[in-house]
């Protein structure tokens, strides 16, 4: 099992087709590359990918058009341009909810069908929500295609959204410093009641303790829904931590400098904070008190704790402020920027993702860089292939062991299309919703079909046929088929019914040449007498 880094940049704005732009996936630990994408680009949040590996997808928002285009893992072109009421400034998914115990037998169906099926397992998330610069706030069925809801839910543009992993809420943060928690069954509520209903819609929660933008938001990955933590950071310096269910802030961290985006440790020891100017900050969730040697939460009870600068660099992640010649020896093909222009821009982190244990952070900054470093160290252990304009997303997660070795069978052969997504509300009839799904089914080839057992299933079908007429006006019909060892007879029977027809078809064939030959001649004579 390996761990695969996946980066995409916002596009550099003279390359208005994006043909120097792309996307990569990488092995953190090795030098080996998954996966690219050509022309891929997206404003900053604006691009998700549900996973590594054969039947994968990842959904990237165009920045100046009303296009959501649609990539498949292990094809470098676009698969899908998928046009929408206006262009998405970001983009997040959530899978179908499932219990614990429905995913575990959902584990083992799929081990038993993998082998012997008749249809891939599609990986099809239940529902893409995305938000607009103009405040709207969306969310399609993906397996229908149906608009479920538009929501005026900001005034200005929506910065971030994300889902908690439970599914039972929809979290947005926009440039108007406010952050709104939804209920996610409210907002999908339009088969329950009418249009009207998605006006009166109020937030579950709604957050306003902000006095600029906000750039970023995390929460926490438990997965339980009664102990969620929000993480908000913003352009006024501020991180500020608050739990769903009780609608309490707990704490606020003042740091120097605007914080541009955030990524949280996988056991929520700390928050990794990347800074406007070009640092990553360490923020500790728990502190060791000396005289007891018992770890003690930081903050809490709406706290408000001021970080201090770091001048011997303990807590500070400082080489995205280095600009080294290493920067022009790792450039692609594709980077063409001038070195010069570089020395001459800001550097900031766009984005930050950290490894799955918790050991290596990887970040991106506004140059197109994209490292990875060691927490403990806080030394580079890898530089990625950099990007021609800032990092605009960034996933990790792991990768499957055949991910490389077996590249000619990334691309899945019987790949279904995703459903246009609509750009008018759905229905809210229930009989107007359709799902578009396809069931693998057990194949068998080495059994041999049962005339008896045929013959018992076909008498139930006509009896079922039966009672559903009499039981509604549909009409219906039972198409008999005959078995695999039918009587020798009754095909030699056919072979000579077959044998007539194609003779008098030859003999009616015949006349007619001859009729139309006679034809030919009288009119040659006719032309003869003129």
């Amino acid at each position: 099992m390996d761990e695969s880094v996946f980066y995409i940049a916002e596009g550099d704005p003279t390359d208005k087709n994006s043909q120097e732009s792309f996307a990569s996936s990488t092995s953190i630990h090795t030098s080996q590359q998954h996966a690219s994408f050509r022309q891929a680009d997206c404003p900053k949040n604006g691009a998700v990918l549900t996973g590594f590996g054969q039947g994968e997808r990842l959904f990237v928002s165009s920045i100046s058009k009303a296009i959501i285009n649609v990539y498949s893992w292990g094809k470098d072109g676009v698969d899908q341009r998928i046009p929408i009421p206006e262009a998405l400034t970001c983009l997040t998914i959530i899978n179908q909810p499932t219990t614990f115990q429905f995913h575990q037998q959902f584990q083992q169906y799929h081990q038993h069908q993998q082998s012997n099926s008749k249809l891939p397992s599609f990986k099809i998330p239940w529902l893409l929500a995305g938000g607009s610069k103009s405040g709207k706030l969306y969310i399609w069925e993906l397996s229908s295609g149906n608009l479920l809801c538009v929501k005026d839910a900001h005034y200005q543009t929506i910065t971030s959204i994300k889902f908690s992993k439970c599914g039972t809420y929809l979290i947005t943060a926009s440039e108007d410093s406010r952050c709104m928690i939804w209920r996610t069954l409210d907002l999908i509520s339009i088969y329950y009641n009418d249009v009207d209903h998605m006006r009166s819609i109020k937030p579950y929660y709604a957050i306003s303790d902000n006095t600029l933008a906000i750039n970023d938001i995390e929460i926490t990955s438990n997965g339980l829904s009664n102990d969620l933590k929000l993480y908000t950071v913003s352009k006024d310096t501020t991180l500020r931590i608050y739990d769903i269910t009780s609608k309490q802030l707990l704490t606020t961290f003042i740091l120097p400098y605007s914080i541009e985006t955030l990524v949280l440790d996988p056991a929520n020891r700390a928050v990794y904070v990347g800074l406007s100017n070009g640092l990553i900050r360490s923020v500790p969730l728990y502190n060791l008190n000396p005289k007891t040697s018992i770890l003690e939460s930081v903050g809490g009870n709406s706290k408000i704790i001021t970080v201090d600068n770091d001048p011997n660099f303990k807590t500070s992640f400082i080489h995205h402020q280095q600009r080294t010649s290493s920067l022009n020896q790792n450039k692609s093909i594709l980077h063409k920027s001038n070195h010069e222009d570089d020395a001459n821009k800001p550097i900031y982190i766009t984005k930050l993702s950290i490894s799955l244990d918790g050991t290596n952070i990887i970040s991106g900054d506004s140059l197109g860089r994209v490292f990875a470093s060691d927490i403990v160290t806080k030394q580079v252990i890898k530089s990625f292939t950099p990007c021609n304009s800032p990092i605009s997303y960034i996933h990790v997660n792991s990768s499957p062991l055949g991910l490389v070795s077996d590249s000619n069978k990334l691309v899945d052969k019987r790949h279904r299309l995703l459903p246009q997504l609509k750009r008018i509300l759905a229905s809210n009839e229930q009989v107007d919703h359709q799902l578009l799904m396809e069931i693998p089914a057990e194949v068998d080839d080495d059994d041999e079909d049962d005339d008896e057992d045929f013959e018992q299933w076909l008498s139930t079908k006509v009896s079922q046929e039966l009672e559903f007429r009499n039981l509604s006006t549909i009409n219906s019909t039972v198409k008999t088929i005959a078995s695999k060892n039918t009587n020798t007879n009754v095909h030699a029977s056919a072979n000579e019914e077959l044998q007539d027809k194609l003779s008098k078809v030859s003999n009616a064939y015949n006349e007619l040449r001859k009729k139309h030959e006679d034809l030919i001649k009288e009119h040659s004579k006719v032309l003869n007498n003129l």
